[in-house]
This record gives C-alpha cells, sequence and structure tokens, in this order.
C-alpha cells in the first residue's frame, strides 16, 4: 500500500519514487529478454536511432515476452496504479526506451496525455506511467527528467509537425523518434521551470518512477560508456477508454485489450 507522503507528493509534484520494486533475479530475466527482444528485427514495434542500426526502443514487448508481459502484473506496480487512479486498469501502451552507450539520443520535452488524447483519443488524463529501471540510471546516462508540479498547469497544446523523412515509413514512427511529432513551445518550458524547477530521478537498477499523464518530461543523450534501459508501463482506468473516430495505431502502440490486470504471482518477483 502506498503511504500518504507517496500519495501527497503524486498529487504536489505529478511524480515520485518507489525503491527496490523489482529484485536481482528477476531483473536477469527481464534484462535477457529485453535483449532478445531487440535482435528481432522483425519485431514491428522495434525503433532504431537516426543511424537505422542502433535500438532505440521496444514498443508492445509485453503482447510477444511472458517475462515482460509479468512485470505489467507486478503486484506492487500495479496496486500502485490502481491506488492512484482509483480504478482496475490495463496497459494502454508498453516501451523499453535503450539508450545506448555513448550515443542514445534525447526525448523531447512532451506531456504523455499530448499522444495518448491527439493519436489514441483517450479522453482525459485518468492514467499514469510507471517507468522500471532495469540498468543503474545516473546523471551521466540520459535520465528521466522531470518539471515537478507541471502537471498543475493542465493539458498544454502542443505544435504538431509534418516531418516528411518518418511519414514515408509510417504514421506513427515520429511519435517515437529523436524528433517528435508534437513539440511544446519553448517560452512555456521557460516559464514553468522558473515556477517549479527541474528534476532528474536517479537510482538503482529494480527502482521505478511513477508519473501522471500531464507530467512535462524529457530526457537526454546517454554519454556514459553503458547501456541503459527504462520500462514505461502507461496503465489506463478502465473508465478512460478511447472513444475512436478513426483507424487506431498499430497495438504494440495502442491497446485493444481492455480487460483489467491482476497481479502476477508474488514468487516472480522474489
Amino acid at each position: 500500500m502506498l503511504n500518504e507522503e507517496l500519495k501527497q507528493q503524486y498529487q504536489e509534484k505529478g511524480y515520485f519514487v518507489l525503491r527496490n520494486v523489482v529484485s536481482e533475479p528477476a531483473l536477469k530475466i527481464l534484462r535477457e529478454a529485453a535483449a532478445a527482444c531487440a535482435l528481432d528485427i522483425n519485431d514491428p514495434g522495434r525503433v532504431t536511432e537516426q543511424d537505422g542500426v542502433t535500438v532505440r526502443g521496444l514498443h508492445g514487448t509485453h503482447l510477444r515476452n511472458e517475462a515482460i508481459a509479468s512485470l505489467c502484473r507486478h503486484p506492487v506496480l500495479l496496486d500502485a496504479a490502481k491506488q492512484i487512479l482509483g480504478q482496475d486498469v490495463y496497459v494502454h501502451q508498453f516501451k523499453l526506451n535503450i539508450k545506448a552507450a555513448f550515443v542514445g539520443d534525447v526525448w523531447e520535452w512532451h506531456q504523455d496525455m499530448t499522444f495518448y488524447h491527439r493519436e489514441d483519443e483517450l479522453p482525459e488524463p485518468e492514467f499514469l506511467t510507471i517507468a522500471v529501471f532495469l540498468d543503474d540510471v545516473t546523471e551521466f546516462n540520459g535520465p528521466l527528467t522531470v518539471i515537478p508540479g507541471s502537471h498543475g498547469a493542465g493539458f498544454l497544446d502542443s505544435f504538431k509537425h509534418t516531418i516528411v523523412d518518418y511519414d514515408l515509413k509510417s504514421d506513427w514512427l515520429s511519435n517515437t523518434t529523436a524528433k517528435l511529432r508534437y513539440t511544446v513551445d519553448r517560452d512555456v518550458l521557460r516559464t514553468l521551470v522558473r515556477q517549479c524547477g527541474m528534476d532528474a530521478p536517479k537510482g538503482r537498477a529494480g527502482d521505478s518512477v511513477v508519473f501522471h499523464a500531464n507530467l512535462f518530461h524529457a530526457s537526454g543523450v546517454n554519454i556514459s560508456p553503458f547501456e541503459r534501459r527504462v520500462a514505461f508501463i502507461s496503465y489506463n482506468s478502465v473508465k478512460n477508454l478511447p472513444k475512436p473516430t478513426r483507424a487506431p495505431r498499430p497495438e504494440f502502440l495502442c491497446a485493444r485489450s481492455f480487460e483489467p490486470l491482476t497481479p502476477c504471482p508474488d514468487e516472480l518477483y522474489q
């Protein structure tokens, strides 16, 4: 159960950190699963950096890998999501962000609500994301960087860009690359940072960060000589289902099943 301090921090800052959630034996299994998935060049949710070779992200791997699917049902993570949202939840999107040693590229400033509302037609910000560290996250390897309290500004407008190179390949690729489809006005960001500051929650492998749908966040380049892998699980309330007016994005980006999740057996994560 979450304590009141963490719940209050979520309300005030839009995020909190859970320490030592995933055990070392489980991390070993998850890292092996991630490595195997990254080698599958036919995986439709596999995205590379601009060099076309270095793996940047793996999307929807929970649909194809049992170990990663179990992570989404981790009792602590699932309980945290349900407590914060006050409802049963399902996984709207899962992605494994991989920042390769020396070259892992940026994620521009954004709110998750921008993509899930505009692209997937989720009506309300009644979802959250939990970032699970599969490797140690330091100031050198592109940690998740947030503007504490920025979720309080609500869902803000973003610029939508036409990115010809990516659009020729697919209609979703620019939602996952270093140059994002939607970007935030820099003056808005300056104002928010002046008001709220910035933070980059760091920690050991097995720690996790729980953050609000409207929290502004980004990450920088990995300048370290070691790979940095973080799993991002976006849990959506079963009361906040998409209201589609057009064809949805691929299933590896936008869930088709809305069945409430149940926790996996505790022994898987001892």
